[in-house]
């Protein structure tokens, strides 16, 4: 179109400087020169041509016009930005047998990695949660046992001085007194706050180690046993009776008060923390009372450590044992109803089982059935029998001088 205008106002532009006449209005309302009439000229018509409207990359009216085929109308633009594609994309997947995309859909390429997510409109504020939260305390370690090094200590003076068959070299044990009263300090120091957090098995098991250390310790403080001549006449000389007040009189200290062996029995044993198989793990240092362990009881392996000591005990014919042609139960002196037998009624005695039996009987009949084996309890429930009770030897459970 400037083309256009610039060869009009050329030709006007000319015509007037020639003629020097004056400006006319041409009929496009721009002022032009006449040109002079002459027998060979005319006025000059310009050129009608129509405003034209600019369309984009649409060719100048001067410039040469050429019969070319019609190009095909061009498709829209889209008003969302297509994605850029890789040059022979399309060609690569109709030869890899893939259809193309959709020209609707968009193509987005996924991205490598996760994008973070946004941050949500109503809080523009807003910190990522890592921020924000505090940092955690660290996890609390569990606190060490008090008494762990005693139980260690307490284990190696065992496997030291107890023999397999649960007897004890009391002759070397007697040099170690001063470890023995060592050891005895831990119960004494033992915070009670500490104590009353432990669970009943974990307070159990510390009363019946404290207990057989204590025993330990008075029968190597009296040993060898001294005796008067007048009890030798009821008892061998070494029986642990010939040891005045072994059960009243040896005081010791637990978490700042005093006790005596008969003390736990009845305070601890008997009431506090009643378990009658407690009666089977404590020693009496005396050839028919149970074996002595050699390891410390502990809270964690309680129930299974009594069990074994039970079956133990039964099994070695000192606690327990049937004479079938006689039709006689024969039973260990501490099941007896004036003795021990009284203590495994709250736990045994509501069992519909010996209904003909007194309560005592009944409970330990019923405690007996779960500990020894399937036809030994089987005898129990059935037959016909006697119960006769096994006279206890005092002897002291020596392994140094073989009594």
């Amino acid at each position: 179109m400037v083309k256009m205008v610039c060869g009009a106002c050329l030709t006007l532009g000319l015509s007037a400087l020639l003629c020097g006449c004056a400006d006319v209005q041409t009929p496009d309302g721009q002022s032009r020169q006449p040109v002079v009439e002459s027998p060979e000229t005319t006025w000059a018509e310009p050129v009608q041509q129509e405003p034209a409207t600019p369309e984009p990359n649409s060719p100048e009216q001067d410039d040469p016009v050429y019969d070319l085929p019609e190009a095909p109308p061009a498709e829209p633009i889209s008003s969302q930005q297509d994605a850029p594609v890789e040059p022979n994309e399309t060609a690569v997947s109709q030869d890899a047998g893939v259809a193309p995309a959709p020209p609707d859909e968009e193509i987005i390429a996924e991205p490598n990695q996760p994008e973070p997510e946004p941050v949500p409109a109503s809080e523009p504020n807003s910190i990522p949660a890592a921020v924000t939260q505090p940092a955690e305390p660290p996890a609390e370690e569990d606190e060490p046992d008090p008494l762990a090094s005693f139980y260690q200590e307490y284990r190696d003076l065992l496997q030291q001085y107890v023999r397999e068959d649960g007897r004890v070299d009391y002759d070397s044990l007697r040099r170690k007194r001063p470890w023995l009263k060592q050891l005895l300090q831990a119960p004494d120091e033992l915070d009670p706050s500490v104590y009353r957090n432990w669970t009943p098995d974990e307070q159990l098991a510390f009363w019946i180690n404290t207990y057989n250390l204590k025993m330990l310790d008075i029968i190597a403080r009296n040993y060898p046993i001294q005796s008067s001549w007048w009890l030798r006449l009821t008892w061998p000389p070494s029986d642990i009776r010939h040891i005045e007040g072994i059960w009243s009189e040896y005081r010791f200290i637990v978490m700042d008060e005093e006790f005596t062996l008969g003390e736990v029995e009845r305070r601890l044993f008997r009431k506090t923390l009643a378990d009658p198989r407690a009666y089977l793990a404590i020693t009496y240092a005396s050839r028919s009372g149970p074996l002595l362990r050699r390891e410390p009881y502990r809270g964690e392996n309680l129930d299974r450590q009594l069990d074994e000591q039970v079956r133990a005990f039964l099994s070695a014919g000192k606690g327990f044992r049937i004479d079938r042609d006689k039709a006689v139960v024969y039973l260990s002196s501490i099941f007896k109803p004036t003795w021990h037998g009284k203590e495994f009624v709250g736990r045994y005695g509501m069992d519909k089982k010996f209904k003909d039996r007194p309560p005592e009987t009944r409970a330990v009949l019923n405690f007996l059935t779960r500990h020894v084996s399937d036809d030994e309890a089987y005898f129990l429930e059935v037959e016909n029998y006697t119960i006769e009770y096994i006279n206890f030897d005092w002897r002291l459970n020596d392994a140094s001088r073989g009594y």
